[in-house]
């Protein structure tokens, strides 16, 4: 039986270890798919960069190794590909939202990338592996992918999206290391909406939806393995549907879920109302996250497409404080004709509002956005840049990081990207105290955060 062993790339030395915050649902969704489908159950799932070991490797022993990245770790990916041609010389598949967008960026130490939703595609590929078939000269049968052939680069053409999704079984996450306390789970892929600087349009082209009813049995048997007390309903938009919501939280109430368990999940603030909340109430939802954006009407229609404005994002969290949830936002700085006072009206939107908590983020132009083209149309961007300088967070590497501000300089965006911090940090610092007061056992952790806040500011 072949052995598969999937890499996640990830960079170990990202100080907020935002890598690790999130687990891959995405090759354990592969994982379960050729388990289920192809019988193939010598599979293994590891997070690695590119300290990956000799010895790791060689312990795995895989026939067969599939590499997934992002944009920001894609430099760790080839490191990674190039590791393993070397140590092992195994046949290695590279799949995720960067290659997809970017299949010239193949290397020669990769054999075969993925293109968009890997379930099948993964599984044709791993069946041609059994067949002794996963030979260059062959793969032009199978649908999804790009490959290098006489130096020259091959992409089949795009394989139809799964339908429905309830064909895809539950994510493997027994090939997960989970943090029991907070669960992940996705109910649908992808999104109706254009964001201009948001690759998951562009990945999942479109939206489909898992049904309730599977999504309900998942949870529970979350609960039922891992014993959970939260799971994090991490879909790009849970409430886009408000007839499936209302299916959703019927079954969950049917099934006294809410009463075993809380969630926290995104919504959107055009597709806010006292319903929604009311029906995200009724499940037991304790946090909402929303991509608020923007204080400036102008530079939210720009990154939305005119699909929301800054009086609904401010009804948004009213209706939902009113509701009485946690509500955290992200904001979004430094797109390309944004002027300081725009941003600095941003900065005013948060202070006077009532989130809980949120982080802010200068604009990154991933490969597959509108605004990654609009960086290729200036001759900021090209193909090949170095992916390093995607660093999601500007303070992690402020002079080589990608922006593309036309209106303020690396230090500006950076100044006022301190001053959203501090404000942040000020909610962060409040919350705390008043929980302090009312559970007075969790002064030490309280005090610990704090130090580890101060350490972090002051390496900005």
């Amino acid at each position: 039986m072949t052995k598969i062993l999937f890499v996640n790339a990830i960079n170990e030395h990202r100080r907020r270890k935002v890598e690790t915050r999130y687990p891959s649902l995405g090759t354990s969704y592969i994982a379960s798919y050729l388990r289920k489908y192809g019988k193939f159950n010598n599979v293994n799932i590891i997070e690695a960069g590119q300290s990956l070991s000799s010895e790791l490797l060689r312990e795995y022993n895989p026939d067969l190794v599939g590499i997934s990245s992002v944009t920001q770790n894609f430099n760790i990916a080839k490191a990674i590909a190039a590791k393993i041609k070397k140590e092992l010389d195994v046949a290695v598949i590279i799949g995720g939202h960067h290659i997809t967008a970017l299949p010239n960026n193949l290397t020669e130490y990769m054999d075969v990338a993925v293109l968009g939703e890997g379930e099948q595609t993964t599984l044709e590929l791993v069946e041609a592996y059994e067949k002794d078939e996963l030979d260059k000269r062959k793969l032009s049968k199978i649908l999804g992918i790009a490959y290098r052939y006489r130096n020259k680069l091959m992409i089949t053409p795009r394989r139809e999206l799964i339908r429905p999704l309830d064909k895809i079984p539950f994510p493997a996450r027994d090939l997960l290391h989970l943090d029991r306390a907070n669960i992940y789970i996705l109910t649908s892929r992808g999104c109706p909406y254009r964001c201009v600087f948001c690759s998951s349009s562009f990945f999942w082209q479109g939206i489909r939806f898992f049904s309730p009813s599977y999504v309900v049995k998942e949870i529970a048997e979350i609960i039922e393995k891992y014993n959970v007390k939260y799971v994090n309903i991490y879909d790009d938009l849970f409430t886009v549907n408000k007839k499936r919501l209302r299916e959703i939280v019927r079954l969950i109430r049917k099934e006294k879920l809410g009463q075993k368990v809380e969630f926290g999940c995104l919504a959107r603030a055009n597709l806010v109302d006292n319903e929604v909340a009311s029906l995200l109430k009724a499940m037991n939802v304790k946090t909402i996250a929303l991509g608020l954006e923007s204080g400036s009407d102008r530079i939210l229609g720009y990154l939305k497409q005119g699909s929301v404005t800054v009086k609904q994002n401010e009804n948004a969290v009213n209706i939902l404080k009113k509701h009485k949830f946690k509500v955290s936002a992200s904001f979004v700085i430094g797109s390309p004709t944004e002027t300081k006072e725009e941003t600095l009206q941003t900065l005013d939107f948060l202070k006077r509002s009532k989130l809980h908590s949120g982080e802010t983020y200068v604009l990154l132009p991933f490969p597959g956005t509108e605004v990654w083209e609009y960086g290729k149309q200036t001759g900021q961007l090209n193909d090949f840049m170095n992916w390093d300088d995607f660093e999601i967070y500007l303070e992690e590497n402020p002079s080589k990081r990608v922006i593309l501000s036309d209106e303020m300089n690396r230090e500006e965006l950076l100044s006022i990207l301190i001053r959203f911090k501090k404000e942040w940090n000020r909610r962060a610092h409040t919350h705390m105290v008043r929980q302090v007061f009312r559970h007075p056992t969790k002064i030490i952790p309280y005090i610990w955060k704090r130090i580890v806040n101060l350490k972090t500011n002051s390496q900005l």
